[in-house]
């Protein structure tokens, strides 16, 4: 405002609001063109090729594309952020630890996704898992912390 009323003063007519536009517009286009980011992550994907993905404190989505693969989430924490679970013309199995309660959020577009019996028995918080799958197969699956299977296991060869 103070510098229309400095440039008015002079005599010197700028229209300053499209002045401003213009240079909104050629930011945004010289962004485009350069490819100029602002901020950088790292996403790991998987494309072809069967594989097994563990749990990462560092990451919250996991992706599986054009391949089959396990995800493995027995290392999650109760209290872990909300997971995102993408599978796109593939096929991939989720692990899930038996202690911790989980609301899953499926979506599948001509694919299908098999969901684990509920655990009404699990107290605390659930995380979230919301899982996109197109033309692929997502299947859950319950299993006992590994460290709890280790511990099962020094219990099976005390008794015997």
């Amino acid at each position: 405002m103070g510098l229309s009323i400095f440039l008015k003063g002079f005599n010197l007519h700028i229209p300053l609001v499209r002045v401003f536009i213009a240079i909104i517009i050629i930011m945004f286009g010289i962004k485009l063109l350069f490819g100029i980011k602002t901020h950088k992550y790292n996403k790991p994907k998987h494309y072809s090729r069967e594989s097994t993905i563990n749990y990462s404190g560092s990451r919250n989505e996991y992706n599986i594309i054009f391949s089959s693969g396990i995800i493995d989430l027995t290392d999650l924490p109760a209290d872990a952020k909300d997971v995102e679970i993408n599978v796109v013309f593939g096929s991939g199995t989720v692990i899930l630890p038996d202690s911790i309660a989980f609301n899953i959020n499926p979506t599948s577009v001509f694919g299908s996704t098999v969901l684990p019996p509920k655990r009404p028995e699990l107290q605390g918080k659930p995380i979230d898992i919301e899982s996109n799958v197109v033309f692929g197969r997502l299947e859950y699956k319950y299993a006992p912390p590994p460290k709890a299977t280790a511990k099962h296991a020094e219990t099976e060869k005390e008794t015997f």
